[in-house]
């Protein structure tokens, strides 16, 4: 059972990387299951039975990608001992995963409106209130103790991944031409300068 499993993600895991190939290369609208199945060697049965359609395949991969991110954050914030550096790893995850999926993140920036658009089950809110409450549960303790500057909730975000996601859109497009990566120490310094007391 477990191995029909692992071939079933494997198959899944399959169909969404050659449907990001396809939506990067075309874009959702311009993409068709013909493509993703000829890229991906899967059958539309397959393509089908795993997602239902074209629509769904760009949920699956624009939440996946998110949840990849979250994953990593969290583990990341787990082994964090101070309020400096559990900022700092926010900055510095944001930036690797980006720098580590290139396609994904360019494929998570610019069909954002698109995919929620298509998102009748609200996977996307559903996930993003759960990221958002893993953070607040993290930051709560640090605003009460002092340790982090109280600031509006919804500002955090902002001050913390702003300039860094700024930059990644400039990389992502071909605008600027220096790694992301070079830059995690400055945009994790400027957010810790922003945040601490």
């Amino acid at each position: 059972m477990k191995k029909l499993q692992g071939r079933s993600e494997g198959r899944r895991r399959e169909i969404l990387m050659a449907a990001l190939a396809c939506f990067c290369e075309h874009g959702i609208s311009g993409a068709t299951i013909e493509m993703i199945k000829e890229r991906s060697g899967a059958s539309v049965g397959s393509l089908y039975h795993h997602f239902g359609n074209k629509e769904q395949i760009a949920v699956a991969l624009y939440t996946e990608g998110m949840r990849d991110h979250y994953a990593r954050l969290r583990e990341v914030l787990a082994e964090t001992q101070s309020a400096e550096e559990g900022v700092k790893s926010i900055v510095a995850t944001f930036i690797n995963w980006i720098a580590d999926n290139p396609e994904w993140a360019r494929f998570v920036f610019y069909s954002r409106s698109q995919v929620a658009q298509i998102d009748k089950d609200e996977a996307i809110k559903q996930d993003n209130r759960e990221h958002w409450g893993m953070l607040r549960e993290w930051f709560s303790p640090l605003v009460s103790e002092g340790t982090v500057k109280r600031l509006p909730s919804e500002c955090y975000s902002s001050i913390i991944v702003g300039p860094a996601q700024d930059y990644a859109r400039r990389w992502l497009s071909g605008r600027a031409n220096r790694d992301i990566r070079e830059y995690i120490d400055v945009f994790s310094d400027a957010a810790w300068l922003a945040l601490k007391p």
